[in-house]
């Protein structure tokens, strides 16, 4: 057994002062105000262009849905286990960061649980590919049922649901 590493040995004793990183204000320009950047009509004029995009995102999702399914196939082979897995948790990564921004809250939850799964058993046993299919199939529903939000009652019980297979055959 292994003793695990505090994280706190990597910190160096003395203080170090870093140099603010200016790269953003660089991108917006020198002489942007941000007050009126984020102002409220254009914080509006952004959402609207989110909004316009939510069927393109539906559509991005569907395709991130059958990815899964074709690598969670190749990860059931012994020779194209553990890269189909590491695949599983790029999509996942990917659904992830994507779902939230338009409104699928319950999808980002599932999708990060996929993720972090795969990410710790890229070596999955067969109880392992049941949690990583169990996953899929949840992405699959709520994607394809177009389910928004935290999903209420439901989504709350497919999450308690999915985090006791998980924490079962972790």
């Amino acid at each position: 057994m292994t003793e695990d590493k505090d994280p706190l040995d990597n910190i160096p004793d003395e203080a170090q002062v870093l140099a603010p990183d200016y790269a953003l204000k660089k991108k917006i320009g020198e002489n942007v105000d941000i007050k009126v950047a984020f102002s409220d009509e254009n914080v509006a004029v952004a959402q609207q262009v989110i909004n316009n995009h939510k069927d393109s995102f539906r559509d991005w999702a569907a395709k991130d849905i059958a990815a899964l399914e074709g690598h969670y196939n190749k990860a059931t082979k012994p020779e194209s286990h553990k890269a189909g897995i590491a695949a599983i948790a790029e999509i996942a990564e990917r659904l992830k960061s994507q779902a939230g921004t338009f409104d699928f809250g319950l999808a980002t939850l599932v999708a990060k649980s996929l993720a972090n799964f795969c990410i710790h058993h890229l070596e999955a046993d067969a109880d392992h590919m049941i949690v990583i299919r169990k996953h899929i199939d949840t992405l699959s529903v709520i994607l394809g049922q177009n389910i928004t939000g935290d999903g209420g009652q439901v989504g709350g019980e497919l999450l308690e649901n999915l985090k006791k297979l998980t924490e079962k055959y972790n």
